[in-house]
């Protein structure tokens, strides 16, 4: 056989391996594909993007989708969930994750877990703000302010919203005082000293008497009610400008309180019993 001969073959041989087309092997998923290349066998996944994206219709449904509420959550969840579905909290996080395409118990194959709902809790903005500040000093006219900006959130006991109204246009009306000092009176209350400024000497003395705590009344998210918590009121004497702090009751506990109550709605809205954790990733 001469050398032209075999080119010839060969070409021939090449053509049939190309017209003859892919060999696919299905393995369920993902597909792959088998080409005869001039430089040898070539394998292509199908469910690459380059290749995925040119088909009908996806192969499996994918992908993470968050909501911000009870009922949004509910509404993809009964779209979507089947028996095998498994949900999980995150207490701390405030986070809620359904895994829609969980593993079956008795299938060969696992499944993907890829197609999941996730409800995240987003803080209301009177949570925010109060937690924003909690045990951070500033000047008595800021602090002031910012109680008679807020002064809904204040619940009634132990002072009322009146009362620290009051009690924060006091702090606005005496900027031209010097503190000298800050005691615990017999009734709780903080007692704190103070001496008028003037041009001259001998300004009033006098004492100004401030709640050793108040109260607020805010939910830490939409989906719960509003929670009582202690405001402990602190002070500091610098120089002889006040400045003042409240300190909030363990709002950590509030936040994971909320988020149980969160997830009870969840399980009556959906019938899913929620794990404690979180899914593999």
């Amino acid at each position: 056989m001469t050398e032209m001969t075999r080119t010839e073959n060969d070409a021939a041989i090449e053509q049939a391996r190309q017209a003859a087309g892919p060999a696919v092997f299905d393995v369920r998923e993902p597909q792959v594909a088998v080409f005869h290349t001039p430089t040898g066998l070539e394998i292509v996944d199908l469910d690459d993007d380059r290749y995925a994206a040119r088909a009908e219709r996806p192969r499996r449904k994918q992908g993470t989708t968050v909501v911000r509420d009870v009922d949004s959550f509910a509404l993809y969840f009964r779209k979507h969930a089947d028996e095998n579905t498994e949900t999980y909290v995150d207490l701390d996080e405030g986070v809620i994750t359904a895994v829609l395409d969980a593993h079956e118990p008795d299938a060969d194959l696992p499944r993907w877990g890829t197609h999941r709902v996730k409800l995240v809790l987003t803080p209301t903005e009177p949570w925010k703000r109060w937690t924003g500040r909690d045990r951070k000093y500033w000047p008595q006219v800021e602090f002031a302010e910012f109680l008679e900006d807020n002064l809904p959130d204040i619940a009634n006991e132990p002072v009322p919203a009146a009362a620290m109204l009051e009690i924060a246009r006091t702090f606005q009306a005496k900027t031209r005082v010097s503190f000298s000092s800050g005691v615990v009176a017999e009734s709780g209350d903080i007692r704190l000293k103070y001496e008028e400024t003037t041009d001259t000497s001998g300004g009033a003395k006098g004492n100004l008497d401030v709640p050793r705590a108040f109260a607020i009344g805010v939910a830490p998210f939409d989906d719960c009610e509003p929670y009582r918590i202690e405001a402990r009121l602190r002070h500091r004497i610098q120089g002889s400008a006040l400045h003042l702090a409240y300190l909030l009751d363990r709002p950590e506990d509030v936040i994971r309180d909320a988020v149980k109550t969160v997830v009870t709605k969840v399980e009556e809205a959906t019938g899913a019993r929620i794990m404690r954790g979180a899914p593999a990733a």
